[in-house]
Parts: structure tokens; C-alpha cells; sequence
């Protein structure tokens, strides 16, 4: 059995976060009404009264830094009841929950979640999204060191358009080596194309890292 992913939307308005998906080749509305993917989203719960109805997305009575957690994980223990233990769970964005909660709050929360879930839902893995330049250097560099994996990602600009590179910067893996990417979108079936780049240069500074 594959992974049930479930996003939960900090950042977005759910129009917005459907045409993001969309962008990427990823139909959200038919996932969800084929029971194949979940949404909790915390930015309509707190700053929308007006909400959409769908089979699987979900909301929150209210979105507050003292009781959030175990709202969130109220739906977490009912999708694991319904769809099985392995959850694919991300949090869209980081930056965004410490926007609505402030870094200091985001980094409590970040942390009983991890705490928590690596005991009730072992088997489930944790995406995190992050927009470098919201957040402090600090927030950013604590985000690093808590995470097994870490891939940084810019935007350059080439005379096809726009590509983005991603670089890996952190692996458990005991034979990692940083390497890095160029991601493009194209159209077509399958949108998209992943390569591996060479070229030294191409690696970003430590003020671009950071």
C-alpha cells in the first residue's frame, strides 16, 4: 500500500491552493472527491467564515497556536483509522504558520508535532514547504538541523524561461552527496522533467543558502 498524502494549507486561499496544484499536474479536485488525498485547511478556518464542502477537506472551529495541535491530530487519527498509518503529511508552508503564529510559537508547535508523530505515526513522512526569504536566517537554520533532508530551490532566469535548480543540501543517507537539479514544468502528460546537473558554478552562495 502506497502513501495517503494530506496537506495542510496555511497559506493559501482553497481556490488558490487547487490552481497551485493544477500547475504542477496535480488534478486536487478530483483526488479529493476520489477519497485519494486530504486537505486541512487552517487558513480558510482562520481567516474565511465562508468554506467549501468536499469530501475530504477539512476545517477547524478555530485556528489558535494553544489549540491547534490536537485539533490537527484529531484528523490525523481519523484518516490513519480510515486509510491506514502510512501518511504522506505536508505542511504548505512553513512560513505561513509563523506568519499566523509568529516563529517562536511555529517552532513549539514544529516540534510536538514531530515529537508526537514519531511515536503514534512512525510510518508517516512529514514534507515541509519554506519560502527562505519570509523567515529569519535562525528560523531557517533551525528548520535545517531538524530535518533528514533538506533541498534548496531558485529560480534562474535562461533564455527558455524560467528553470528552477534545486540543490540537495542534507541527506541521512550515509553515501549522500550534494547534487544539483533542474526541474521544468512542460506541458503534456507527463509535466514534470527532473535532471541532474555538473556544473560547479551552478551551486549557489552561502548567502543564497541562507
Amino acid at each position: 500500500m502506497g502513501y495517503f498524502p494530506v496537506i495542510s494549507n496555511y497559506s493559501s486561499s482553497f481556490s488558490g491552493l487547487v490552481r497551485r496544484a493544477r500547475s504542477v499536474g496535480l488534478d486536487m479536485m478530483k483526488e479529493l472527491k476520489k477519497g485519494r488525498m486530504a486537505v486541512i485547511d487552517v487558513f480558510g478556518s482562520r481567516y474565511s467564515p465562508v468554506h467549501v464542502e468536499l469530501p475530504g477537506v477539512f476545517y477547524l472551529d478555530s485556528a489558535e497556536p494553544e489549540t491547534i495541535n490536537p485539533k490537527i491530530d484529531a484528523i490525523y487519527s481519523k484518516l490513519v483509522e480510515e486509510k491506514g498509518p502510512r501518511l504522506f503529511r505536508m505542511i504548505y508552508t512553513l512560513d505561513g504558520v509563523a506568519v499566523m503564529f509568529d516563529e517562536g510559537r511555529t517552532i513549539k508547535l514544529l516540534n510536538q508535532t514531530i515529537a508526537e508523530k514519531s511515536v503514534t505515526t512512525p510510518e508517516s513522512v512529514l514534507l515541509i514547504a519554506l519560502n527562505s526569504d519570509v523567515v529569519s536566517r535562525s528560523f531557517l537554520a533551525w528548520t535545517v538541523s531538524l530535518s533528514d533532508y533538506a533541498i534548496f530551490v531558485s529560480s534562474k532566469v535562461t533564455e527558455e524561461g524560467i528553470r528552477e535548480l534545486l540543490y540537495t543540501v542534507k541527506s541521512v543517507n550515509i553515501d549522500f552527496e550534494p547534487g544539483v537539479y533542474s526541474l521544468e514544468i512542460r506541458k503534456g502528460e507527463e509535466r514534470i522533467h527532473l535532471e541532474k546537473l555538473s556544473t560547479s558554478e551552478l551551486r549557489p552562495s552561502a548567502e543564497e543558502q541562507w
